[in-house]
This record gives structure tokens, C-alpha cells and sequence, in this order.
């Protein structure tokens, strides 16, 4: 009857049944390793989408743009307030530790030795040469490019969390298949074992098989300690404990639906944070430039100032009101071609921020291209490895069989038990392969969902 086990046993994907798998884990898990059980969760079964937003709605990095963001939003009001008066006060208090008197035609006059004033002063600018509106439009523009770098972070937090996502998922599936693979083993050595207490063969092939059971049990072990790892970081990206479990509702195997063809490069522009951030940055430095010219072009300002506080000649500390209304023109006539330098300096730093909005889009289309590429190529894998795992399955199936029937040696169901392993190792990071192809092909053209 054993030797119908085995058969049975390799029926079993690689895969499937992960609520028995759960149950075994938490007996052999403590074995492997030799730590304590996993905490167990007993909310419900985790998807790649609940995830992600779990992950959305924890992230520091996401909340420190936010801020960022916030700091900007306050900076353009701030500029906005360059179009409306401005109003100061000042007062000063002098006090003079020496006498002094004030000599009117050989009659002295004693001077008070302390004085104060107090003003008041309200102007607006009237013209600067453009410095104010453009110094408010190259605030609002960076604060558009605080808000598409919000949702550049955005972006890329959902790409790490899918990654991080499928990558436990993956090593939650390797850790069942070298369990697996442990146990097929385990198997087929009460045979041998069995077979060599009844003196039907030599000792050589109990040594090899219980050689190879120690090897896959290791082999379990690094499974095993890669998915406590992946676990962990599941866990902290979502700001939770590192030894909590996290049921995973959905396996690496999960299908996923291969775009027909590439999104177009202009549909994908429209949609990445990185192309609207270099169109802005051109704006922003077009601002610079005129704001920069400014400096050298005729500047008016009017203005009223109210003062109050002793005279000038402070005979007997009496004091007065004092107020007038001004207007100040200022016009740069010289300063040895600085106008032409600077602006030829920003001209220049426009020009590099032109030439890195073509180099963006360049970088686009590369990704774009590549990403579908490699998604439909870990898709074709996908295929090819299954077929190979079914080749191995058979393999294995039929070597066995053979070597409880006499037919084989050893070293053959040896060899047909590593290639299985390997076939569904191969098949496993196949399917974890055409995941981060479909993340990248996502992030790629600019999808957010």
C-alpha cells in the first residue's frame, strides 16, 4: 500500500489547501526554526487591495508629504499678500548720558537729554518691475508640483505595498512546497527503512535517503525563515506588530488580466506624476527668469507715515504730529551688464529644465515598453513552467514506482524528487515574477488603482 502514497501525495499542487497548511504550520513552524509561534489573527483574510489601502492610510512617508504640502499651500498665501499695503510701526528712545547746550548767538540753551518718536508707516508697491505677480505665480506653481508629488508618493507607497504584498505570498508558497517536499521524503524513507529492517536491501539507500531528508529540512528551515521576513515587513509597512499574522486571501497563483496590447505614450504622459511635475518645473523656472529681470527695471512705491514724539530741537520736551505722504521711484541705470549675466543664467537653467522634460519622457516610453515586455514574457513562463511541473510530477510519480518495484536505483527517485522541487520552486517565482512585471507596467503608464 506505500507504494500508492506516494502517487497520491504528488496530486497535490503545490498550492492549494492553505487552510491545512496554516494548521501544520503552527506544529512544525517552532521545529523548523526554533522561535515561537506566529500570534494568530483572527480578523479576516487580507487581500492585495485591502493591503494596499492599510498601507495608504499608515504611511509616514505619505503624511510627511502631506505636510510638505501643507508647507507650501501656506508659503503661496503668504506671496499673496505682496499685492496688499503693508503697514509698520517702529518707536526708538535715545537718552544722552552727556549735557549738551545749544549755543543761539553767546546765549546758551540747555537741551533735553532724552527724546523718543513713534511712527507709523503704510505703502504698497506700484510697480516692481513684475516681481510681485511673479513671485506669487512661481508660489502657486510650486505648490502644484507639492500636489502631484503627493500623489507621486502615492504612487509609489501602493507600488512597494504590492510588492511587499506578493512577495510574502511567494514565500508563504515556497515554505508549503519544501513542506511538501519534507514530507514526500519522509515517506519514502519509512520505506526504505522498512525495506532495509526486513534485510531487502542495503544499508546505501537508507543512508541517501535520510541524507536527502536532512538537506530538505533545511532547505524548509531558509523557507521558513524567509517568510517570517516577508511577514514581518507585511506588517510593519501597515504600522502593526512584525510577529502578527496576516491571512493572506490571495495566492500567488492569483490570475491576473494581460493587457492586449501597450497603453499609448501620450495616454500614460497625461497620467504620470513625473512628466506634470517636469512641465511645471519649466514654468516655475520661466517665474525665476522674469522675477530675476526684475531687479533691474524702474520700481515705484507710494506710502504715508505718521510720526509722533519729541522735536528735533528737544528744548523742553514738548511734542508733536508729524505726517506726510511719499512716492518712490527707483530706476537702475548701470551696474556693468549684471542685468544680461542673470538673465542669461536663467535662460540657461531653462533650457536644462526643456531638455529633462524630454529626458522624462524618454525614460516613460523606456519603462512603459519594458514593463509590458517583461509581462508578457513571465506570462508565456508561466505556461512552460507548469508544463515542466507536470513533467517532474510524472517523473517522480513513475521513478518511484519503479523503485518499489526493483527497477530503479535509488540515486534515479533522488534525482526525479530534486527536479520536482525545482520545476515548482521555478513556477512559484514565475508567478512572482509576472506580478512585479504587472506593478511596474502599472506604475509605468500612470495607473493608480
Amino acid at each position: 500500500m506505500r507504494k500508492h502514497i506516494i502517487p497520491i501525495l504528488l496530486l497535490l499542487t503545490p498550492l492549494s489547501l492553505a487552510a491545512q497548511d496554516r494548521a501544520a504550520a503552527s506544529e512544525q513552524k517552532p521545529a523548523a526554526v526554533g522561535i515561537e509561534p506566529l500570534a494568530m489573527d483572527t480578523s479576516e483574510p487580507l487581500s492585495e487591495e485591502q493591503y494596499r489601502q492599510r498601507v495608504l492610510d499608515y504611511s509616514l512617508s505619505l503624511r510627511q508629504s502631506s505636510e510638505q504640502l501643507e508647507a507650501v499651500r501656506q508659503a503661496m498665501r503668504e506671496a499673496k499678500t505682496s499685492f496688499l499695503p503693508s503697514l509698520d510701526f517702529s518707536g526708538s528712545v535715545q537718552y544722552r548720558v552727556t549735557d549738551y547746550n545749544l549755543d543761539f548767538g553767546g546765549q546758551s540753551v540747555g537741551m533735553k537729554p532724552e527724546s523718543y518718536s513713534l511712527n507709523a508707516d503704510i505703502h504698497e508697491v506700484i510697480y516692481g518691475g513684475g516681481a510681485v505677480k511673479e513671485g506669487y505665480k512661481a508660489a502657486k506653481i510650486q505648490h502644484e508640483i507639492a500636489q502631484v508629488s503627493e500623489e507621486l508618493t502615492r504612487t509609489n507607497v501602493t507600488y512597494s505595498a504590492e510588492l511587499t504584498y506578493w512577495s510574502a505570498a511567494a514565500k508563504s508558497a515556497l515554505w508549503r512546497l519544501t513542506d511538501r517536499y519534507v514530507a514526500l521524503i519522509a515517506e519514502q524513507a519509512d520505506v526504505i527503512r522498512e525495506r532495509f529492517e526486513d534485510g531487502l536491501i542495503s544499508k546505501t539507500d537508507l543512508l541517501q535517503i535520510e541524507g536527502r531528508l536532512a538537506s530538505a529540512k533545511i532547505q524548509r528551515s531558509e523557507a521558513y525563515k524567509s517568510y517570517q521576513l516577508a511577514l514581518q515587513n507585511l506588517n510593519i509597512m501597515m504600522g502593526r506588530e512584525p510577529l502578527k499574522e496576516v491571512v493572506m486571501s490571495d495566492e500567488i497563483n492569483r490570475p491576473d488580466d494581460i493587457p492586449s496590447s501597450v497603453l499609448s505614450l501620450e495616454a500614460a504622459l497625461d497620467r504620470r506624476a513625473e512628466y506634470a511635475i517636469s512641465e511645471k518645473q519649466i514654468a516655475y523656472q520661466l517665474s525665476q527668469l522674469k522675477i530675476r529681470r526684475s531687479k533691474y527695471l524702474p520700481q515705484l512705491v507710494i506710502g504715508m507715515q505718521a510720526g509722533w514724539g519729541t522735536t528735533m530741537l528737544n528744548f523742553d520736551g514738548s511734542t508733536l504730529w508729524n505726517s506726510f505722504a511719499y512716492a518712490k521711484l527707483s530706476v537702475p541705470i548701470f551696474h556693468w551688464g549684471a542685468k544680461y549675466k542673470n538673465v542669461a543664467s536663467q535662460r540657461a537653467l531653462l533650457r536644462s529644465r526643456e531638455w529633462e522634460l524630454q529626458q522624462t519622457r524618454d525614460q516613460i516610453l523606456k519603462e512603459i515598453h519594458a514593463a509590458y515586455t517583461s509581462l508578457v514574457e513571465y506570462s508565456r513562463q508561466i505556461g512552460l513552467a507548469q508544463e515542466a511541473c507536470e513533467t517532474t510530477r510524472e517523473s517522480l510519480d513513475l521513478n518511484t514506482f519503479s523503485y518499489n518495484e526493483g527497477k530503479l536505483p535509488l540515486v534515479d527517485v533522488l534525482a526525479a524528487q530534486v527536479a520536482w522541487v525545482q520545476s515548482n520552486s521555478a513556477l512559484i517565482q514565475a508567478w512572482l515574477q509576472e506580478k512585479i512585471a504587472f506593478a511596474d507596467y502599472n506604475k509605468a503608464i500612470g495607473n493608480h488603482e
